[in-house]
């Protein structure tokens, strides 16, 4: 008897903490007063969408960090670029499983209580890097062991922050309409360039502070601050999010804003009729899983990330060139190219306007199709390679031209950044979701987020390995840059089968 007791209270507790982490159940409706009922949605609306913001772009310095510190972790901790891509190529990895993964969570999850918490575990482990010089210097950990070190704690910091994009993009799909949706995401999504433009342009300074004040922690400031401000947002976000209208008491969103929806015929009335009747699974094989639409975009996905993540996070790198090793991290910082850090940020500066007018690219210019602009901007995007070599280059034409090397680069990025994040956004956001049912629109999301880390992951150390050998061979990166140009073109086949395709009727207006 005892034990069956003791089995009761642990499956009662198990109860507990499964309905903390659920999804809250609806309220009955508690204002009845349409002006009473609009105030109390905008003022919710607004503070979940500038609190995810916030939130997301401090996930993103907490991500795009690392890009910065690679140049230095070989001379403070003896990390190369093989390293590096291994590193990377597990983080990817890792993200692409738990996109998917969480995604899946997410629909049934409580947006409230999981996003800070998952926020503020991914910048916990994220800082748990800061130790590694001095594991280094104290021979705690043999080079390969510093390797597998870096490679847990990134993956489980990365799986963590795979489970941040779904919450968001649940929160989205339940706080604004279907007529401003896609604006209100393009708006959101340039979270993501204004975390990793911060991140490129304040690593250093960060580090270089540490450093004058405690003569040493210039790698270490560069993964501590970003934790620091994931603990504050976290926090924030226990008090200013909540999971969905109809869990505080107020209709559905599209009733508070009088969406009118395209009709539905006969047919696809019993078709939305027998999938309230389906488990949660079984959409998910029907929407996603058996979606043919839903594998091409996952597919042009992850051409877009390979393309994507190649050079957000070896541009950097790629810009300072194979660096001496220094003394201290003082004169490693003191003798980069000052300017390359702001060059690398062209891809976040001018990403941020891709994505800002994504949606009107696709709406006023192809009648709400989003593939051919996915298509011309993959198909431009391939050739910025071209003037990336030439601001890279030693051997390019302007290479002994300062100013116009200079020029060239800016712009070559700039093209690069603002054509690879209009499908960013159009593909594995607008057009994965608007492809399903809103009742998997999070896993939907995670879906085309899998495939393409998936194929950021396969890249990551092949990234590592091509440029080594191509600066070894050739003394500079083109082999790397036609890689990533190659994959950008295919990317832009892979968009024409679905030239015509729409959204589905649940999302039009």
């Amino acid at each position: 008897m005892a034990r069956v007791a003791v089995m009761h209270e642990e499956k009662k507790h198990t109860r507990k903490w499964k309905q903390f982490f659920s999804e809250p159940p609806a309220k009955n409706q508690s204002l009845d007063n349409k002006l009473e009922i609009k105030k109390k949605y905008v003022f919710w609306r607004n503070s979940i969408f500038i609190t995810s913001y916030i939130l997301y772009v401090i996930a993103y310095m907490a991500r795009k960090n690392f890009s910065i510190a690679m140049p230095f972790m070989e001379n403070e901790i003896g990390i190369n670029a093989a390293d590096q891509g291994l590193i990377l190529m597990v983080a990817s990895f890792v993200y692409g499983i738990g996109r998917f993964v969480n995604g899946s969570i997410a629909d049934r999850g409580n947006v409230r209580v999981s996003l800070p918490i998952n926020m503020i575990l991914a910048g916990g482990f994220n800082a748990a890097i800061a130790l590694t010089p001095f594991l280094v210097n104290t021979q705690q950990l043999s080079h390969s062991a510093m390797v597998a070190y870096m490679c847990l704690f990134w993956g489980i910091s990365s799986w963590y922050q795979s489970a941040l994009f779904p919450y968001c993009a649940k929160s989205l799909i339940r706080w604004f309409p279907n007529a401003t949706r896609a604006t209100w995401w393009a708006n959101w999504s340039t979270s993501h360039e204004l975390g990793s433009f911060l991140a490129m342009n304040i690593s250093l300074p960060i580090a270089s502070l540490a450093y004058m004040c405690f003569g040493k922690y210039g790698l270490e400031a560069m993964f501590v601050v970003p934790f620091v401000f994931s603990l504050l947002i976290g926090i924030i976000g226990f008090f200013a999010l909540r999971d969905r209208p109809v869990s505080i008491g107020l209709p559905d969103v599209e009733k508070i804003c009088e969406t009118k929806l395209e009709a539905l015929t006969e047919e696809e009335k019993k078709e939305q009729d027998l999938e309230d009747n389906l488990t949660y699974f079984q959409i998910l094989k029907k929407h996603i899983l058996y979606n043919k639409v839903m594998w091409n975009l996952a597919l042009i996905y992850f051409c877009v990330y390979i393309f994507r993540m190649g050079p957000v996070d070896w541009i950097f790198k790629i810009l300072v060139g194979e660096q001496p090793r220094f003394g201290n991290f003082h004169e490693a910082v003191k003798n980069i190219d000052n300017l390359a850090a702001l060059k690398s940020s062209m891809l976040c500066a001018i990403g941020f306007l891709g994505i800002f007018f994504a949606p009107i690219i696709s709406e006023k210019w192809f009648k709400g199709r989003r593939a051919p602009a996915n298509f011309w901007c993959l198909f431009v995007g391939a050739f910025s390679v071209i003037g990336i070599w030439l601001g890279s280059s030693p051997f390019s034409p302007v290479a002994n031209m300062p100013f116009w090397k200079n020029v060239v680069t800016f712009i070559s990025l700039g093209v690069a950044g603002f054509t690879v994040c209009v499908p960013q956004v159009l593909v594995g956001g607008i057009s994965a979701v608007e492809s399903t049912s809103k009742k998997v629109a999070a896993a939907a999301s995670g879906f085309t987020g899998f495939l393409g880390y998936f194929g950021a992951s396969l890249s990551q150390a092949l990234n590592g390995k091509v440029l080594s050998y191509s600066m070894g061979k050739y003394g500079d990166a083109r082999l790397v840059l036609f890689y990533w140009g190659a994959i950008s073109l295919v990317g832009a086949l892979l968009c024409i089968p679905l030239w015509n395709v729409r959204a589905r009727k649940e999302y039009s207006h």
